[in-house]
């Protein structure tokens, strides 16, 4: 035989033909014709990325995502092995069934009462013990199958698994915080995983081999359609469950008729006449008889600005300039009369320009009576939100309105721990449609002691963009005592002043 014009006997080419054959396969061919390491790899790995908490880019609910989805092709192709492999492939299915809803409550403002709810405790109870079913399943299945290969029936590592996930919710419910056995622990799952796979390899090694169960839907396209589900199901939360339920009614023009005698006379005093005009009837009524108006007001931004530089003789001064002020604050405390000095103090707010409206807004309130020396507090918080649209004006009341008590995790936290505080929230939605959107809160201050400032505070936030996982309400990005964080802006201001026997001096 010629071959590259080379002459072969028949000896050579048999030589040539049996060292052909004697070169193994590449990995990917091996990996192709061996479904039980195929199988195994997925169920291994799957547990693994089950166990990764990383708590930056959403890995902490992709990589859990991914291992489970890993484990159902897995366990789907060995189901048909033994009644234990069987089972896990059952388990995973019910893991899935249960996380799937939650990954798509978690893109709703809600899953924050389910997670305080009797429900959601029930639920961990039974993802946990699915898990801890799964695990022993597991070992089982693995012991059927070295049994079934001629192997020792023992699977250690999995019996060690589910001793591991039994010292995690120890250490959960304990509260444990601490470095060093965390550090322990995840050296210890790594073990754990690697004798995992040692014992794969070695029925692989000893020539068991499995006929993976029919299925009729492809790995990759089931992959594909448990992704759709769980990204329609995001999608659903965002566009159903970012806003709050507002009871939105029509204004009469006639709502204030039996108090505009009182409304002129807070006018004449210097009330701002249109915000006079959000006001309910009992707040106005609430100012009969006003002896005295202290007004401040202050526009703010919620946009980037501009940079701007300029020379001036030898140096460069850069600064930023705001073009549009979005949102307007405005200061209002009314002297009422009574023995001791009492004053009803009002927080406005009014949109100049309509920001997009895309989730919640909040109010936070650092009322005077904060600080209890000088002033106490006469009476509930009070107030409304309002729109136009087509000439018509709408009210509704707020969400939420009151005093809360609260952990504030502040961004020293870890540090020095978190501090309870009390505020006063408001917490509402606003629809896209309409213009002037703008609401207010009151309360009243009574006098303590001579000598003390009106130093009342608030703080605005609002929700500048839907995309945010877990979705976060205005009020809860302020209960954690950050400004600005990408979906959320918050804006300041305070009505300050002096009153005094010679008259009100204006702080701010």
């Amino acid at each position: 035989m010629r071959e590259n014009g080379y002459e072969m006997d028949d000896r050579d080419f048999d030589l040539a033909v049996h060292n052909g054959l004697s070169e193994p396969p590449p990995d990917d061919i091996v990996r192709g014709v061996t479904p039980w390491r195929q199988a195994m790899d997925d169920v291994l790995i799957g547990l693994a990325l089950n166990a990764v908490t990383l708590n930056f880019w959403w890995l902490n609910y992709i990589l859990p995502t991914a291992g489970l989805i890993l484990m159902l092709l897995g366990f789907r192709r060995l189901r048909r092995e033994n009644v234990w492999f069987k089972s896990c492939f059952v388990l995973t299915i019910l893991r899935m069934a249960l996380n799937g809803p939650m990954l798509a409550l978690n893109a709703t403002i809600f899953h924050g009462i389910f997670a305080n709810g009797p429900l959601s405790g029930i639920l961990t109870t039974t993802n946990i013990a699915l898990l801890f079913a799964q695990f022993y399943c597991l070992w089982q299945g693995l012991r059927a199958v070295r049994r079934k290969a001629g192997l020792p029936a023992h699977a250690g590592a999995a019996a060690a698994l589910m001793i591991w996930y039994l010292f995690i919710c120890v250490l959960a419910l304990l509260q444990y915080s601490g470095f060093l056995i965390g550090i322990l622990l995840i050296v210890a799952y790594c073990f754990i995983i690697r004798n995992l796979f040692r014992l794969s390899r070695e029925l692989d090694e000893a020539g068991y081999a499995v006929e993976p169960a029919a299925v009729r839907v492809p790995d990759r396209v089931l992959t594909a359609a448990i992704l759709v589900c769980l990204a329609v199901g995001i999608g659903c939360g965002y566009l159903f469950g970012s806003r709050y339920p507002m009871q939105w009614a029509p204004v009469s023009s006639t709502e204030h008729a039996q108090v505009e005698r009182i409304q002129s006379h807070l006018v004449s005093l210097g009330f701002p006449e249109a915000i006079l005009q959000d006001l309910t009837v009992q707040d106005i009524s609430d100012c009969e008889g006003a002896l005295e108006v202290v007004t401040y007001s202050r526009d703010h931004a919620f946009n980037d600005g501009r940079s701007v530089t300029e020379r001036r003789g030898d140096g460069v001064y850069h600064t930023r300039v705001y073009d549009v002020l979005e949102l307007r604050l405005t200061g209002v405390a009314v002297k009422l009369p009574g023995e001791r000095e009492q004053w009803k103090i009002f927080h406005h707010f009014i949109w100049n320009v309509n920001p997009g409206f895309c989730g919640t807004e909040a109010i936070q309130l650092w009322p005077a009576y904060r600080l209890a020396e000088g002033w106490c507090e006469a009476g509930a918080v009070t107030g409304r939100v309002l729109y136009t649209q087509d000439g018509q004006t709408y009210a509704a009341p707020y969400h939420s309105l009151g005093t809360e008590t609260y952990a504030a995790v502040g961004p020293f936290g870890a540090l020095f721990g978190n501090q309870t505080s009390t505020d006063v929230f408001a917490t509402f939605s606003m629809p896209n449609s309409g213009e002037r959107h703008r609401g207010y809160v009151s309360y009243s201050i009574a006098e303590l002691n001579d000598g003390y400032i009106v130093d009342a505070w608030i703080n605005y936030t609002h929700q500048q963009t839907l995309l945010q996982y877990p979705a976060l309400t205005a009020k809860q990005q302020r209960m954690a005592s950050t400004w600005d964080d990408g979906a959320f802006h918050t804006a300041q201001d305070a009505l300050q002043f002096y009153p005094s026997d010679d008259g009100t001096q204006l702080i701010n």
